[in-house]
């Protein structure tokens, strides 16, 4: 950390507090010691009352640049605190993050880092990407870096990773953000943070291939399935359940009400099963009517069960499974 405060912020003995203060002192003994010696060369008589305007003078001056001094180190103090915060953050980060000064260097490489890539801080410190990676991974770390301190905004991209250290091929989004100083023009260096996406690609690959295989096997088995989101009340309804409806319009959801389309014989008893279901997020289990959209009742099998999704998003969903036509009327 200490290492890491020294190489992003602006340094030198002119720009610290008390180089301020030594800088004016030396300026004032300067003209204290040209007036000194004016007056032993008799270049001009030196009186009383200019040595008095002169020795008020370089005190005043001399007061100015230590209440300078002072309030600059309030200011590094400040600014100290909030980067320590800000590399705390850094390192809390669970996704691997680093930090690179304005020449491409490592100076922070957290635990994160550490662990996905087997690499330690120590070992990283001041090298490069083009020191750590394949020249491929690192042009293109050295390419957002540039691209983030040239607009001074966050780069964001998908990327393709190579395998390197062990791991094969991967996908990742990388962001690349500027650190800015209030001091000095310009960034003085960049934070980039690695987001491995490659499971969740994998799973997301995985989650629409069984959707697609479940939809074709519901499709083939002529069943209808909904899903009811109890927080948003929104009711998503297959095609084929539907199609099971006789539906021919354009908009399912706005046309299709359940408690209306259920015969008025079942109406009361289903009701109640669903709102039992939701409240004891037990199966629902129900023989009932529906009116078709063209106006005939078919009896139909309803199979559901109320519960939280991943997000503790409260949802209902089913199946409906149709049986013979009934022929009452409408």
């Amino acid at each position: 950390m200490k290492k890491l405060r020294l190489s992003i912020r602006p340094s030198g003995f002119s720009s610290s507090a008390w180089g301020i203060v030594l800088i004016v002192l030396a300026l004032q003994l300067l003209l204290l010691g040209g007036y000194y010696f004016g007056g032993a060369q008799q270049v001009f008589d030196p009186s009383s009352e200019n040595w008095t305007l002169l020795l008020c003078y370089s005190g005043a001056m001399a007061l100015i640049a230590l209440w300078l001094a002072l309030q600059r180190v309030r200011w590094l103090r400040g600014e100290q605190l909030v980067r320590q915060r800000l590399l705390d953050v850094i390192d809390a980060i669970p996704d691997p993050a680093a930090v690179r000064d304005v020449r491409g260097r490592y100076v922070m490489w957290n635990k994160a880092a550490e662990q996905y890539h087997g690499i330690k801080y120590d070992y990283v410190y001041l090298k490069t990407p083009m020191d750590l990676f394949p020249e491929a991974v690192a042009q293109l770390y050295m390419a957002l870096d540039a691209e983030a301190m040239q607009t001074n905004a966050p780069v964001v991209r998908r990327q393709e990773l190579p395998p390197i250290y062990g791991k094969g091929k991967r996908t990742a989004i990388l962001r690349v953000a500027p650190i800015s100083s209030t001091v000095a023009l310009g960034a003085r260096g960049t934070v980039s943070i690695l987001h491995d996406t490659t499971e969740t690609e994998l799973e997301s690959a995985r989650l629409r291939y069984l959707t697609t295989q479940l939809k074709l096997a519901l499709d083939t088995s002529g069943f209808g399935s909904w899903v009811w989101d109890l927080e948003g009340d929104i009711l998503t309804c297959s095609e084929q359940f539907q199609n099971l409806m006789g539906y021919r319009g354009q908009n399912f959801r706005r046309d299709f009400v359940f408690r209306d389309r259920l015969h008025p014989d079942d109406r009361d008893r289903v009701l109640e099963a669903v709102r039992l279901s939701i409240k004891q997020n037990s199966r629902f289990e129900q023989a009932y009517r529906l009116q078709r959209f063209d106006g005939q009742y078919q009896s139909f099998r309803g199979s559901g069960h109320a519960a939280n999704d991943a997000q503790g998003k409260r949802y209902f969903a089913g199946l409906l499974v149709p049986s013979a036509v009934s022929q009452v009327g409408p």
